[in-house]
């Protein structure tokens, strides 16, 4: 019989899972994808973190430690912020691979940014829904939905709250993960992000 971890555990276990570069960032920042389900955060996140040197932050390989730990998904916010935090107050630049959508988390992330002196590079992950579903349908069931209609159901129900929520973001920059040049689509955006950064 497997015995549970606590959250606590949990904490402990994401927190040694991430990947710390060794420089210290000369001008910190923050990188904060907005995207829905399936958008493709992870596709541009995952290699923009490793070619500028950032602490990632996932909250799908969190959700995937609190799923089969049996518990659900209220604390994965809190416990994610909470070590992005960590990471930042010693002075590392943060990608939070996660949607940044959400008003509650845009305040934390600007609040904080403001109070270490550091930017925020808000990216708009924009692929076009057809392609999303397409991919889904085309996706095997896993621990993170059981069928491609849960994961449709999950994208409509977070589209329907980001258009209530109606938040302003400036971004730096707009993917598009279903052209085939998103390798080009990263390096445009690396260099914008120099600049703004270094601005």
């Amino acid at each position: 019989m497997n015995v549970q971890k606590s959250l606590e555990e949990i904490e402990t276990e994401f927190r040694t899972s991430i990947e710390i570069p060794k420089d210290i960032p000369k001008k910190q920042f923050f990188f904060c994808p907005v995207g829905l389900v399936g958008a493709g955060k992870t596709t541009v996140t995952k290699p923009i973190s490793e070619r500028l040197g950032l602490v990632r932050i996932s909250s799908d390989e969190l959700r995937k430690i609190l799923k089969e730990n049996d518990h659900d998904y209220s604390s994965l916010k809190k416990i994610g912020l909470t070590i992005a935090r960590e990471f930042a107050e010693k002075g590392f630049s943060i990608a939070l691979d996660m949607d940044c959508g959400n008003p509650e988390v845009k305040k934390y992330v600007e609040d904080f940014a403001e109070k270490l002196h550091a930017k925020v590079v808000w990216v708009h992950i924009n692929t076009p829904e057809e392609y999303i579903f397409e991919k889904f349908k085309n996706h095997p069931p896993s621990w993170l939905a059981n069928s491609p209609q849960t994961m449709i159901n999950n994208y409509h129900a977070q589209k329907e709250k980001r258009i209530k929520e109606n938040t302003h973001f400036d971004f730096l920059y707009t993917f598009d993960t279903s052209k085939q040049n998103v390798s080009e689509q990263i390096g445009e955006c690396i260099e914008k992000i120099n600049d703004f950064v270094i601005a």
